[in-house]
């Protein structure tokens, strides 16, 4: 039977748009629309918390369309932070489960700024598709302390 995963005390202290690149172009049905995702994370050790970078790159053909670089910040209750680490391999652990969440959140942000950016241009009918977090988020992400 599966471990219960367990609740992480949080709060969003900060969502940033690190970069955002729009090459406004016509679109048809016929075009091969590309989406490429990725998900990085890093831990504060000093302020307790984590962050989310994701990125989002959409092409047409080898032409990139819109590029999205996101950050999302969270704050992490201090002992549940505390609880994240592995005193005998002096690292932390954010189990996969949480950072699927953590993307789940990225994701969201990433989809309104999407649809506010492409608002009344050629490309308004670009959305953000469904991300398979599960799939894209498979492991653990380990952080040393030094």
């Amino acid at each position: 039977m599966a471990q219960p995963e367990r609740v992480i005390d949080y709060r969003i202290v900060q969502i940033a748009i690190d970069r955002f690149n729009m090459q406004e172009q016509q679109l048809s049905e016929k075009d091969e629309i590309g989406i490429k995702t990725s998900f990085s994370f890093q831990a504060n050790f000093e302020h307790k918390g984590l962050r989310c970078i994701s990125s989002y790159t959409f092409t047409k053909g080898e032409e990139k369309f819109i590029e999205l670089t996101l950050s999302c910040v969270f704050a992490i209750k201090p002992e549940m932070f505390e609880s994240l680490y592995d005193e005998s391999k002096k690292h932390i652990v954010v189990e996969a489960f949480f950072c699927r969440y953590m993307a789940t959140i990225a994701v969201g942000a990433a989809r309104g700024v999407i649809a506010s950016k492409v608002q009344d241009t050629l490309l308004q009918d670009v959305v953000l598709p469904p991300i398979n977090l599960v799939e894209t988020i498979k492991a653990d992400s380990i952080f040393n302390v030094k």
